[in-house]
């Protein structure tokens, strides 16, 4: 197809609303609803050929074909890993998302944001997905890729290790939407290598369709807590990190002395200000995707700083699990952590109903050079 044929279908797709939530496009042509009406038909659960349960899915190097750590690996569904698995139990939510044995902590702390949103969370997590009614095998999920909604479909065969989750899972080990969202994108990006080390700007971007800003924790603006509080009240997604400091902490997990993980994505969940010792104290609650290791310092799980507040607050605020979920002073925050990410949503993240002062400029075409934008870590591509 020639370039201006190939820009007039744009057009008219566009004009037709294909590409939009409701008529996302078929990544690679695949329609959700009439490979599960086959399924369904032919008594035989989904298998996608076009990404199978094979070494390549998991990805090229690291965890290519002859790695050591994708030996053993056996491709399960969720119905052979526990007796009465769920897509969703009680709503989706952040101890929902706890991280495997592979580097997306910028994917798995943006979804944790997304569940703040249950709007969005609708349009990345269509609804009517389970295991028990019109079970077949089969799940969708909808991203956001250069100026439109595309809907990608999997099988939900599984990579397993000694019988449990190899990558993405949940708290409780018998829900599964998280670990099948993984895959999903997984394949929209090539392979789950391919998520290894991302930027959470991108997750947050890809599960939105938003527009994305940074904040440098060194020199934050004067009014960044309520900045902050504002973002999370309209339903934005915000995340946050630790940047390296020398070469030698570069490629490793380096832990600070009161366990916060240098460059690694942590989801903010809330703020808070409290009456502490007769002057105001701004929190900040933060979500370590691992679902476990938190920071140690003040107001974190038990500290000593909750007795000196209104016991009502406590009890509402001081949730002692080791969940990866914890609380810091919004000056310890500052302190800590180097740079900030708020994922605001344009238009066509936001319903017709609500107010806005956006406007939206789609330019469709090509651009010169190497970061047309996108995940960076697909081979052999620029995305």
């Amino acid at each position: 197809m020639s370039a201006p044929v190939a820009r007039v279908a744009q057009r008219r797709a566009a004009a037709e609303g294909l590409g939009s939530h409701q008529k996302a496009m078929k990544y690679l042509g695949q329609d959700f609803e009439s490979l599960r009406r086959q399924c369904l038909d032919s008594g035989v659960l989904f298998k996608d050929p076009e990404f199978p349960a094979c070494p390549s899915a998991l990805g090229y190097k690291d965890l290519g074909p002859h790695s050591p750590q994708t030996q053993g690996v056996v491709w399960k569904r969720p119905t052979e890993l526990c007796p009465s698995p769920q897509f969703i139990v009680d709503g989706a939510t952040r101890t929902d998302i706890c991280q495997g044995s592979l580097g997306d902590c910028w994917l798995l702390a943006a979804l944790a944001s997304l569940t703040l949103n249950e709007g969005l969370l609708r349009r990345v997590v269509p609804g009517g997905q389970d295991f028990q009614q019109n079970y077949a095998g089969i799940f969708h999920f909808q991203f956001w890729q250069y100026g439109e909604w595309v809907e990608v479909v999997v099988d939900d065969r599984l990579p397993t290790k000694d019988g449990e989750l190899l990558f993405l899972h949940s708290e409780t080990g018998s829900e599964f939407w998280g670990a099948l969202l993984e895959k999903a994108y997984a394949k929209l990006n090539g392979s789950y290598e391919a998520l290894t080390g991302g930027s959470t700007v991108e997750g947050l971007e890809d599960l939105t369709g938003g527009i994305s800003e940074f904040y440098d924790l060194k020199k934050p603006p004067a009014r960044l807590f309520q900045i902050i509080r504002k973002a999370l009240r309209a339903g934005s997604l915000l995340a946050c990190s630790i940047d390296v400091s020398s070469a030698a902490e570069a490629g490793a997990e380096a832990t600070t002395c009161q366990k916060l993980v240098k460059s690694h994505a942590y989801s903010i969940t809330g703020v808070q200000e409290v009456d502490f010792r007769g002057r105001p104290e701004k929190l900040i609650r933060l979500r370590n995707p691992w679902g476990e290791v938190e920071w140690t310092g003040a107001w974190s799980d038990d500290a000593p700083e909750w007795n000196d507040i209104d016991p009502r607050q406590k009890a509402e605020l001081d949730k002692k699990a080791e969940d990866g979920e914890f609380w810091m002073s919004f000056l310890d925050f500052l302190e800590q952590f180097s740079r900030l990410e708020i994922c605001n949503f344009s238009p066509a993240s936001l319903s017709n109903e609500e107010q806005h002062k956006w406007d939206l400029v789609l330019f469709n075409g090509r651009m010169r050079g190497s970061t047309p934008g996108g995940h960076t870590n697909f081979p052999g591509s620029s995305r």
